[in-house]
């Protein structure tokens, strides 16, 4: 089993797919406060065998028994969460100098969505692509519970829900055809992500 806490995010950006170009949600530093973790959870099936010496368990290349990703934020990231999610909401206020919003469950006006993003969470060294984790189709949501008035900072909970890369329904939808990505996008050319556009764009020695 494989479990990874990103515990220095320096950024996420969460990528869709539009058919020509990426359409692009990028936290920053800023925006995700040094307590912002992110956990990716891979596990492979095992395979049990029996033995004069008992049982034995080995992995099951290219498979997963368990498979998912989620990032905690601060109560007061509302609105990245509602971006995320793409159910933010926004209304400027006459006389205010920003941009407000609240996020709305059960209004009924929300269309069902059932495409996916991916979400590309990097830690803080920044030389090529070899520190970033790519989770290639999510859905996003938040299902789990917020307390308030603790005596710990509350938070709450971005699943990313990943979804398993299928050659019959994922190799044309512009995504890379894998599920999740540790380390380098291209082995033959140094590469960073450019979060303004979502491409992976050549770095130049």
């Amino acid at each position: 089993m494989a479990i990874q806490n990103i515990t220095q995010l320096r950024r996420v950006v969460i990528r869709k797919w539009t058919g020509a170009a990426w359409s692009v949600m990028t936290l920053e530093a800023d925006d995700l406060g040094q307590d912002t973790t992110a956990t990716v959870n891979v596990a492979p099936r095992l395979r049990s065998r029996a033995s004069a010496m008992g049982s034995t368990e080995s992995p099951i290349k290219g498979t997963f028994d368990a498979l998912a990703g989620s990032i905690t934020f601060l109560l007061d990231t509302y609105k990245n969460l509602g971006e995320a999610l793409e159910s933010w909401d926004a209304a400027t206020y006459q006389g205010a100098n920003a941009t407000a919003g609240h996020i709305l469950f059960g209004e009924g006006t929300v269309d069902c969505d059932d495409s996916y993003v991916s979400v590309v969470l990097q830690g803080l060294c920044d030389d090529g692509s070899e520190a970033d984790v790519e989770l290639t189709r999510c859905q996003p949501s938040v299902d789990d519970d917020i307390e308030f008035g603790t005596s710990e900072t509350p938070t709450v909970t971005l699943n990313l829900h990943p979804i398993i890369y299928n050659a019959k329904l994922h190799a044309s939808d512009g995504y890379g055809t894998y599920t999740v990505r540790f380390g380098e996008y291209d082995l033959t050319a140094k590469k960073r992500l450019n979060a303004t556009t979502g491409a992976y764009d050549a770095v130049s020695e």
